[in-house]
């Protein structure tokens, strides 16, 4: 997904479900070799090294993708903050900094979920790149050389 398509989908509340459904792909590639990870029934060069090639590219938009969310999220909640410190100074009632911070964190719960969905995935999609290539190194160490 190309990423002002992205920060297109962040700019409301209401498309931010969209991202999932953009990501769902790249979910779905980490989540199917997570499942052949958890199995062990990669056993050849040749699959490891393109599953190697598929998960790097998952994990490059995904890497993307949390850019975006954490970008998003944190001007989100810091413009909420700001918000919060003017209206008080304005209407000259006390600000608390603990209070508006809380207030600014509850007010970008529905960004943070999808930071934290997409970073999730980013993270499994990382191990699951280290251990193939650990299952690569192996498997040439044994002799099994990936296929051209």
């Amino acid at each position: 997904m190309r990423i002002l398509e992205l920060e297109e989908k962040f700019q409301q509340e209401t498309t931010l479900n969209e991202v999932l459904e953009a990501l769902k792909e790249d979910f779905s590639m980490v989540d199917y070799y997570a499942g052949i990870l958890r199995s062990g029934i990669i056993d050849n060069a040749h699959e490891a090294n393109e599953a190697l090639g598929k998960l790097t590219g998952t994990f490059s938009n995904l890497r993307t993708a949390l850019g975006v969310a954490e970008t998003e999220k944190k001007n989100r909640e810091v413009r909420k903050y700001n918000q919060i410190r003017i209206d008080k100074e304005n209407a000259s009632e006390k600000f608390t900094s603990a209070s508006a911070e809380k207030e600014a964190s509850a007010h970008v719960g529905e960004y943070r979920r999808i930071r934290n969905i997409i970073e999730a995935y980013k993270e499994a999609c990382e191990k699951d790149i280290s251990s193939l290539q650990s299952i690569l190194k192996d498997l040439i160490r044994e002799g099994k050389q990936p296929a051209e």
